[in-house]
């Protein structure tokens, strides 16, 4: 009961918000702009303790890119393009109005960052907080608003568990759209709560891999696979684009064998190295590798390839599916002319496709099969300006468009 009362006060204070001026979008920009630099010069190291994103370079730099002013007024500017007015018709973009964020607990700062999306778009923003979230998100608002204490009236944060089907209910009713984060289940789950009259944009589960055509295994491609190998490390293969499986342009089984025994050499130095340089691979990861590496037991046809902190698989089947993480990576062969038979059957499912050697021909076919982004394999988790999310832009789903009559 006394959950509802406060979830029935939140509610009139969104209908006040509503009712008052619209939200000065370069308040916002002001302080995601000062939270961003003072989080690279290490500002609040010790308020965030141990999730300060310092530890995590990669993680670190792709969230500045992401969140720096200039990418922001980049993306307003590209996603939102400018209305046209009628002889007959005043054209205005709105907010949709109220927006319920369920979000994901595989990255630190996912949950700030679609707030961010809804507060650029000028929306309220209601947060069902991860259950692993630990406290991280409410520090980084806190910090948020204490830099621009405007923004109070704009983000309500939520800790209530999935199976709290009342809580999520009522606030999937009060709000105008629901933004999902998560695999398969976090969507379904959301899907029976919600009305027939609520939006819901769904960034679900996605998957990533390698595609090496050409003649792969001459020396000239050594730094492109070194790239690859520094990408898998960096990332930890935790990524929405990080690589899970690396596909060969080959149906020669000698060729499959001739690579692994190739690269894992190259995936080992990769990680002595990171690991000397940036700290990157910490010592939980490793242990969590060993321990996997330990587990698995190979299925018929699969041959392993073992170093003291990386696995190759050379696999059988061509299956897209998750390596395990942790150093740990899978080998098929898929020669081009099968790409989107094998390939589209995941096609909600695919994301960022790293390739070496591909010419137009095998791009066409990536983007029949469904992949949404088509990168260099050491770039695969790189952020471009202006970059589309899934194959859309956010910030044109989080508005609408009013034609008023003159």
């Amino acid at each position: 009961m006394e959950k509802m009362e406060e979830l029935k006060e939140m509610r009139k204070k969104i209908h006040r918000t509503l009712t008052g001026p619209a939200l000065p979008i370069d308040a916002v920009l002001d302080a995601v702009d000062v939270l961003v630099r003072e989080m690279q010069s290490g500002v609040y190291s010790d308020l965030l303790g141990d999730y300060d994103l310092s530890n995590s370079p990669e993680r670190l730099s792709i969230t500045a890119k992401q969140m720096g002013r200039r990418t922001l007024l980049k993306r307003l500017e590209e996603e939102l393009t400018p209305l046209k007015d009628t002889p007959e018709l005043t054209r205005r973009r709105v907010p949709l109005g109220v927006l319920l964020h369920i979000a994901a607990g595989n990255t630190d700062v996912l949950p700030v960052f679609t707030v961010l999306e809804g507060l650029i778009t000028g929306n309220i923003n209601i947060v069902k907080l991860p259950s692993h979230d630990g406290g991280f998100t409410e520090k980084m608002v806190d910090i948020l608003l204490h830099l621009e204490p405007r923004l109070s009236e704009y983000i309500y944060l939520v800790n209530a568990p999935s199976s709290d089907v009342d809580t999520l209910s009522y606030l999937a009713e009060m709000s105008n759209a629901v933004v999902v984060w998560g695999g398969d289940d976090a969507v379904r789950s959301i899907r029976r709560i919600t009305e027939p009259d609520t939006k819901i944009f769904e960034w679900g589960h996605k998957l990533s891999f390698a595609y090496l055509s050409g003649d792969f295994m001459h020396w000239s491609v050594e730094n492109d696979l070194k790239g690859l190998a520094r990408h898998i490390f960096r990332t930890q293969q935790l990524l929405t684009s990080s690589c899970q499986v690396i596909y060969l342009d080959t149906d020669d089984p000698a060729k499959q064998q001739q690579f692994c025994e190739r690269f894992l050499p190259i995936l080992e130095n990769e990680f002595v190295t990171e690991e000397a340089n940036d700290n990157v691979i910490s010592e939980g990861t490793l242990k969590r590798f060993t321990a996997r590496t330990k587990e698995r037991e190979s299925l018929p046809g699969e041959k392993d390839y073992k170093a003291d902190h990386c696995c190759l698989t050379a696999c059988e089947d061509q299956a897209l599916d998750g390596s395990g993480r942790f150093g740990h990576m899978l080998v098929k062969r898929l020669p081009q002319e099968q790409i989107v038979s094998v390939l589209s059957p995941y096609n909600g499912y695919l994301h960022t496709a790293g390739v070496l050697e591909a010419g137009t021909k095998i791009q066409e076919l990536l983007i029949h099969a469904g992949v949404t982004r088509i990168t260099r394999l050491a770039d695969m988790s790189k952020y471009f300006d202006g970059e589309a999310h899934d194959g859309v832009f956010p910030l044109e789903l989080y508005t609408k468009i009013v034609d008023i009559q003159k």
